[in-house]
């Protein structure tokens, strides 16, 4: 028997029996299964890996039940001359379709990203403008995260500043974090199957359900930073924030379900939390490079 999806806590939105009655009755059901298509730009593929991660339900189930995928760079079998046809098919069908974008989008440096002999700027420009909802896929899609860094040459741009430059007023909605949490995308998309609505958003077009806290308020070691126990390197008991831990200024519930079924994050691994869901991410300090005189086993301090 099918379970009840239920996504990061929230109550149960779509049964699989709900979905065989929409199917078999669309008109009465009020909703029915979207058209899903999913674009890669500058990315790791990390958000894409993170998906199929999903335990709530099988990722086969929720591309093939809950929604229709149109085309996924990874996961389609469609290849060479297919792909253009796919995706030109689909923006001159005026159905309605969601378009999920994982990765930023490398505006100075176009041949850096390319699909079908064209610039994933292209595509974007022609598949949002008449896409029902956007949606940013991770920290690099929803601020430029890595892809943005500073060094980088492409002029890499986030899905809500290459919208608003080309004034695409499609609403969107952002799911930061390195990579995605799969738990954020099932929700957002069943939410928005089920109310033909975005779930609530914050200012920076989060979902308030999962970015109203920082990950300082819930971090289990917050009863070290009020008895100003701090850790002195890596591994240690104690508070992480003199190791550079931006808990306090980072907001996403990793805290409460971390990753690969809550089987872990970076703090209850020892290791102070790096921001990855921040607009600040990444940090270049976060990370050693050949000439760094800090220990490799951690940063040690003196306590004060």
């Amino acid at each position: 028997m099918y379970q009840v999806v239920i996504a990061a806590g929230a109550a149960p939105l779509l049964s699989f029996d709900e979905l065989l009655a929409a199917d078999a009755n669309p008109a009465g059901t009020g909703w029915s299964r979207p058209n899903l298509v999913w674009l890669q730009g500058a990315s790791c593929s990390g958000c894409s890996t993170s998906f199929l991660n999903i335990e709530q339900i099988t990722i086969l189930d929720f591309l093939t039940y809950f929604t229709r995928l149109i085309y996924h760079p990874n996961l389609s079998s469609a290849t060479g001359n297919q792909v253009p046809q796919i995706l030109h098919k689909l923006a001159a069908s005026n159905k309605p379709y969601i378009m999920v974008m994982e990765g930023a989008i490398p505006v100075k440096m176009p041949h850096a990203c390319m699909m079908a002999d064209r610039p994933i700027s292209e595509w974007v420009s022609l598949l949002a403008a008449k896409a029902s909802v956007c949606i940013a896929a991770g920290t690099c899609a929803a601020s430029g995260g890595v892809a943005k860094m500073a060094g980088t040459l492409t002029g890499a741009e986030s899905l809500d500043d290459f919208l608003k430059q080309r004034g695409i007023k499609t609403p969107s909605v952002n799911l930061p974090a390195c990579p995605m949490h799969p738990e954020h995308m099932v929700y957002t998309l069943l939410h928005f199957i089920k109310s033909k609505s975005l779930p609530e958003l914050d200012g920076a077009r989060r979902p308030r359900q999962f970015f109203s806290h920082s990950v300082h308020d819930r971090c289990p070691r917050y009863a070290a930073f009020q008895a100003r126990d701090f850790a002195r390197c890596i591994g240690e008991e104690g508070c992480l924030l003199e190791l550079g831990c931006q808990g306090p200024v980072t907001y996403n519930d990793c805290i409460a379900i971390g990753y690969s079924g809550n089987t872990n994050n970076c703090v209850r691994a020892g290791h102070p939390c790096i921001g990855c869901a921040g607009e600040l991410f990444p940090r270049p300090l976060l990370y050693h490079s050949h000439d760094d005189p800090r220990p490799v086993t951690g940063v040690i301090l003196k306590k004060s």
